[in-house]
């Protein structure tokens, strides 16, 4: 069998002969490479030879990014990351990233699907709210976060050689000012809280005089008050 056969017009077949395995039947590496003549296919076969004997040859594995998605939940996400983390990557991984990649082979992933994909997010499509403006830039670099994370894996199981996510330059996040309320718009506030549930009136009143963040709020009990003091 020829090592280097060219199957069409600037495509070539390679062939990479490893010897024989213990039942006599031939080992061999393939691999398809596009080249206009056939010492650009040559040098490719150079390179493809070297990578077979130094063992660095993956060959793809046909395998779709959301099989592979399958497959890193079960034996990397359950085990490593906590639940509320993998219930915000599964949303992320539902509603945007796998209608777009989830049909795509792994090796055939590059830099620049990458890159599209992120740029759509700043899109007025992204929302699905209909505001728009896009998702915030803090969302689109979550989703660069998520694909570098589950493709990291692909590398380190060796499914694909390179990680594309990694070889995208994280996305700049944005913060905008926060404009606290002055006392006139607190007093306002308090008043009409007035008229609310109770359990409202103590959760916005400690979130104004505190500071405590919203998971911080929900975290609390009724243990943790002190009954018979008047907030306002």
């Amino acid at each position: 069998m020829a090592n280097i056969q060219k199957r069409g017009e600037n495509s070539w077949f390679l062939t990479v002969n490893m010897g024989k395995d213990i039942n006599g039947k031939y080992i061999r590496r393939t691999k398809t490479v596009h080249c206009r003549t056939k010492k650009e296919a040559e040098s490719e076969y150079a390179k493809f030879r070297q990578e077979v004997e130094a063992g660095e040859y993956i060959a793809p594995q046909k395998m779709t990014f959301a099989a592979f998605v399958h497959e890193w939940k079960e034996k990397y996400a359950r085990k490593h990351l906590e639940r509320a983390t993998l219930y915000t990557y599964t949303n992320y991984l539902n509603n945007r990233i796998l209608p777009v990649f989830g049909q795509i082979k792994l090796e055939d992933i590059k830099p620049l699907h990458i890159i599209n994909f992120l740029d759509s997010l700043s899109r007025d499509s992204a929302r699905k709210d209909g505001k728009s403006g896009g998702l915030s830039s803090g969302s689109i670099q979550y989703h660069h976060r998520i694909l570098k994370n589950i493709l990291s894996r692909a590398v380190e199981w060796r499914i694909i050689k390179s990680n594309p996510a990694a070889q995208v330059k994280k996305p700049k996040v944005t913060y905008k000012e926060i404009v606290p309320y002055n006392e006139a718009e607190v007093q306002l506030l308090l008043k009409a809280l007035q008229k609310e549930p109770y359990h409202w009136r103590m959760m916005i009143t400690l979130a104004l005089t505190t500071g405590l963040r919203r998971g911080e709020l929900l975290g609390l009990e009724w243990k943790h008050y002190r009954f018979g003091v008047r907030y306002y």
